[in-house]
């Protein structure tokens, strides 16, 4: 009974997907034919549907996503500790630095699954946009509206943890301090240009949607190209 009520649960969840990410030229001919729209069957009628004749409408929208991907190969917030002998980097989804052992305290280390969340929910947000600059219409400019306010969302939470971080060791999120720990410990605080590149990233996704459709650019062979 319970693995019945999981298998209707899985398929309730594939069905709210399906009505997420389907096309309207989509919908509008598989409504024609119901069964082709549940379960797996209809996750591949939805992928074949949107690449039919795939145009990227949006190229702004897709442009700004792989710049916010871009950034997050760079630590968006860095540290530097004692005459920069040590270093901190706080990337999107991971902390980097090499600390002394006894400098370890000072920081809170990133769990490894949080870093997989993070990293998942990072590519999630890229193939949102590529999703929606690939799609005609209100629902393609609805994607890409979102994904700009996740991307921004995510950039403000990334600043709420650092804004908790440094509260607990008493030093500013930018800026000069230090930490008195046997001898005095100068650290200078700042966000990385990669930090102000995301959040202007996610600033041009979230207005995209103004140029949808111009231009927009077929990737499929048209009727008659040779």
């Amino acid at each position: 009974m319970e693995k019945v009520e999981k298998k209707e649960m899985s398929m309730k969840w594939i069905q709210i997907l399906i009505r997420i990410f389907i096309d309207p030229e989509t919908k509008e001919t598989l409504e024609k034919e119901p069964e082709k729209m549940r379960g797996f069957q209809g996750v591949g009628n939805v992928l074949a549907g949107h690449f039919r004749r795939p145009t990227l409408y949006n190229p702004a929208g897709l442009l700004a996503a792989l710049v916010f991907t871009g950034t997050l190969f760079h630590p968006w917030w860095v540290a530097f500790v004692y005459n920069n002998e040590y270093t901190i980097g706080a990337y999107a989804f991971i902390l980097s630095h090499n600390l002394p052992s006894e400098g370890v305290v000072y920081v809170i280390e990133t769990p490894v699954a949080a870093v997989i969340l993070l990293v998942l929910l990072l590519a999630g947000y890229l193939f949102l946009a590529f999703w929606g600059s690939t799609m005609k219409g209100k629902k393609g400019k609805l994607f890409l509206f979102w994904t700009g306010v996740f991307m921004l969302l995510y950039t403000a939470g990334f600043y709420g943890a650092l804004l908790f971080a440094t509260h607990r060791v008493d030093v500013p999120v930018t800026g000069y301090s230090y930490i008195v720990h046997t001898v005095q410990v100068d650290i200078y605080m700042a966000f990385t240009r990669a930090y102000v590149t995301a959040v202007g990233a996610a600033v041009a996704c979230l207005l995209s949607p103004l140029l949808h459709g111009r231009p927009a650019i077929p990737l499929h062979r048209r009727k008659g190209t040779p």
